[in-house]
Parts: C-alpha cells; structure tokens; sequence
C-alpha cells in the first residue's frame, strides 16, 4: 500500500512508481502525477531511455483537443510498492512537461481512501492506494 501525506492546499498527487523490466529485473524508479482525466499511462520518452523495456509497438492517440499523440508501448512491471506489483503496458512519447501520468488504466485496478487527522499540530490528510488483489482483477 502507498500511503503519502498531503499537505494542503493540495490539487495534484504524485506519487513514486517503479517500472521493472519483466526480463532482466531492472527498475526504473520515476515520479509520476496521478491523473485521473489520463486514459493510459505516459512516461516521457527522456526518462525512459536506460530503462531497457520490452518494446510492445507503436501506437496513437486522440487527445482532447483532437490532435493526434504518438507513442510506443513498452511492457513492464509496474510498483507502487514491494507487494502493490502489476505486469502492465505503458506509453511513451515526447512531451514538453517531462511529467509522467499514471492513467486510468492502472488507477482502475486500485482501491483507493483519503483519511483526515485532527492533533494539536492541526489538520493532516492522508492519501492511500494498493492494487486490488489478483481474485478482484479476475472479476472486473
């Protein structure tokens, strides 16, 4: 489970992620927002370069404002932890932000709780995400 604790005003959550290459064992340990408006994952192709992932193909988008994004896939072994691990594609391409987007297609396999605490510090909030588990992935 990832547990982070946010500090307010807080509008984007990024989180750690592990990307390992399901063949060799390497990880690649990148930063990425987590982006709900995202329908798959995105990691510049910059941070991508050394990591040696299985190359999957090309493949092209549509994005909002209808333009076309062009990206390859790459197979990997995504982490948000040492037990939170799923085998997964991702998408690279060339993007001006250099910010890697955890999409909905990993997000929708994961459970996810905010929680608030009251002390005599004040107000914390705690943001928690884990994979389901594989009998939940079966189902849905």
């Amino acid at each position: 489970m990832l547990r982070l604790k946010l500090n307010a005003p807080y509008e984007q959550v990024y989180v750690y992620i592990g990307l390992e290459n399901p063949s060799t064992g390497q990880v690649l340990t990148i930063d990425a927002k987590v982006d709900t408006g995202a329908a798959v994952t995105i990691i510049p192709k910059s941070l991508l370069k050394d990591a040696g992932l299985p190359f999957l193909g090309e493949c092209d988008f549509t994005m909002v404002d209808g333009s076309l994004l062009k990206t390859e896939a790459y197979m990997c072994r995504l982490s948000f932890s040492d037990e939170d691990t799923i085998d997964t594609p991702i998408y690279a391409c060339d993007t001006d932000s250099g910010v890697a987007l955890l999409g909905m297609d990993v997000l929708r396999l994961c459970n996810f709780s905010q929680r608030h605490e009251w002390d005599n510090e004040g107000h914390s909030v705690y943001f928690e995400m884990e994979l389901i588990s594989e009998e939940l992935m079966l189902m849905v």
